[in-house]
């Protein structure tokens, strides 16, 4: 995985390599996004591409034949981590 790294000037700018710019499709005026993960890390992920670029990116995912329809399967994982996290042996408490 290649690193760069960037000075920031006094006012705050930093200027993206030009490999970045060139793989993410970057041109001026183009937004870059920061972000902070669950586990502390920084990311920067481009914001260049419309809403629609993401249409059509899961058709690729077929439906499960076990559950008859979504709503089936989402009941089903819950249903199972819900199991998952009761204690084996012990009796559930009184409301």
């Amino acid at each position: 995985m290649a690193s760069y790294e960037v000075k920031i000037s006094s006012k705050g700018q930093l200027t993206l390599p030009v490999e970045l710019r060139r793989e993410w499709k970057l041109e001026e005026g183009d937004s870059v996004e920061f972000y902070h993960t669950h586990d502390g890390r920084v990311c920067l992920r481009p914001r260049n591409l419309p809403a629609s670029a993401i249409f059509g990116l899961l058709a690729h995912l077929t439906p499960d034949p076990a559950y008859d329809s979504d709503d089936d399967a989402i009941g089903a994982q819950i249903v199972a981590e819900d199991e998952a996290t009761k204690s084996k042996g012990r009796k559930p408490r009184a409301a």
